[in-house]
């Protein structure tokens, strides 16, 4: 069986997000017998041994098709005798939605949206990342196709361990603690929250370090480190308490920066995007066994709490924030929680998390399809804002 996996993001020795996700679900697929490529963006590279790459828009290959419903084309939704899985796992119109509502942003919210009743209709199964992700698919489907396979395959961790490197940071002092924002910063993150946190524990040996540098396959960033000045000027922060990194650390080389770290922050605020994340870069905290500090809303919040990986704060809550941060930082709590992490790390692998997926893979397409027509049809209304999707209404 030839399976296709399709991301538009670059895929490359600095990668992120659905790029990494595309490279290790292939990885998993490729060693469990399927002959497997992925397809990114131009000018992507392997990082490592692994599936083949071929470009966008090279002749449609596979007998299996895994892709976010956003990134489908009009052939994948013709081709009936190809197996289709939808990868929904993030969720982009809740992240669209945090953004500031420019024309474009709207213009690209109307065409995610108009994708998804065609991307259903033509589905034979969909991947999500958790309770609520579930529940919000099941809302877009409505009364149509109950029976669609839904599987939970969220964000996991190599099989391999990180190692014991420990990387040197330009301008960290080597006797400061680290607490590291891994990761860009998105109008639906609250950094702010953290840097007031940071400066109310004072003149401590304590390093806040915030990567600056543009997500691989951008030329620019939203928030580099005239931002990252900006904002530690309005919380009287100066260096070396917080730190910007300048470049991407390499994805092979990123577990000796995890291993510098004492505490992986990511906090957002309020609102869908939180509730229907599931926070990759929290994910790597858990493979270095870096405690974490999270903002409470989310899957991952929630495991985090119940599995002892960290702590779980109020979103803007700046008091309890740096309550949190004096006590993840104590010896007491990095050793529970570096314990519980390690614990957990054998259920978070990808080729364990794969599994149902390679289980089903073969009974694909298990269900019927929908008709296209009357999918397209709901395809324009959404397209034009007539109305909602996901309504549970049939027909045009």
């Amino acid at each position: 069986m030839r399976v296709l996996i399709r991301t538009d993001d670059l895929v490359g020795t600095s990668m992120a997000g659905s790029a990494l996700r595309a490279w290790e679900m292939g990885r998993v697929m490729e060693s469990a017998g399927f002959e497997t490529r992925v397809e990114a963006a131009a000018d992507s590279s392997a990082p490592g041994p692994g599936p083949r790459l071929v470009a966008p828009g090279e002749k449609a290959w596979g007998d299996v098709l895994v892709t976010p419903p956003w990134s489908l084309r009009p052939r994948d939704l013709l081709s009936r005798n190809s197996t289709l899985i939808l990868d929904g796992v993030t969720p982009l119109q809740a992240e669209l939605d945090a953004m500031p509502q420019t024309e474009a942003v709207l213009r690209r919210r109307r065409r995610a949206t108009a994708r998804l009743p065609s991307a259903l209709a033509r589905a034979d199964a969909l991947l999500v990342a958790g309770k609520a992700q579930r529940r919000w698919w099941q809302q877009q489907l409505g009364s149509r196709r109950p029976e669609l396979p839904i599987l939970d395959l969220p964000f996991g961790i190599p099989d391999e361990a990180p190692g014991d490197e420990v990387a040197e940071l330009p301008g960290l002092p080597p006797d400061y603690a680290v607490i590291l924002w891994w990761g860009g910063v998105w109008p639906w993150l609250d950094l702010e929250t953290l840097l007031a946190a940071r400066a109310r524990l004072g003149r401590r040996k304590l390093s806040l370090v915030v990567p600056v540098a543009a997500r691989p396959g951008r030329s620019a960033g939203s928030f580099g480190p005239a931002e990252l000045r900006a904002a530690m000027k309005g919380h009287h922060l100066r260096h070396p308490e917080v730190i910007g990194l300048e470049s991407w650390f390499p994805y092979a080389e990123r577990g000796a920066l995890l291993n510098r770290a004492s505490i992986l922050a990511v906090l957002h605020h309020p609102g869908e995007e939180a509730e229907l994340s599931f926070r990759t870069r929290a994910m790597d905290g858990l493979w270095a066994g870096v405690p974490l500090l999270l903002s409470e809303g989310g899957e991952l919040a929630e495991l985090a709490r119940a599995g002892g990986w960290g702590a779980a704060t109020r979103p803007g809550d700046v008091p309890s924030t740096a309550a949190a941060l004096e006590l993840l930082l104590s010896e007491r709590h990095q050793q529970r929680c570096r314990q519980s992490m390690e614990d957990a790390r054998v259920h978070w692998r990808w080729s364990r998390l794969m599994e149902s997926l390679l289980q089903i893979l073969p009974k694909l397409p298990s269900c019927r399809r929908d008709a296209l027509i009357p999918a397209g049809c709901r395809s324009l209304m959404a397209l034009s804002g007539w109305r909602k999707f996901g309504e549970g209404k049939r027909g045009c």
